[in-house]
């Protein structure tokens, strides 16, 4: 229960790792982030409902 407890909160972001990012690299790179991020996710969803419709 510990590991999957720390897990789950070594998927944060804090504002502080945040900032440092922003300031080396801008908001392009973030914009690009999370514009592939939102892609990936809807490509798991989208493979989720075919699933759910298939069975």
């Amino acid at each position: 229960m510990t590991l999957s407890h720390e897990r789950e909160h070594s998927d944060f972001i804090s504002e502080q790792t945040l900032a440092l990012f922003l300031e080396d690299n801008g908001i392009e790179a973030l914009t690009d982030i999370l514009v592939q991020s939102l892609e990936e996710t809807l490509s798991i969803l989208r493979d989720e409902y075919v699933f759910d419709t298939v069975h």
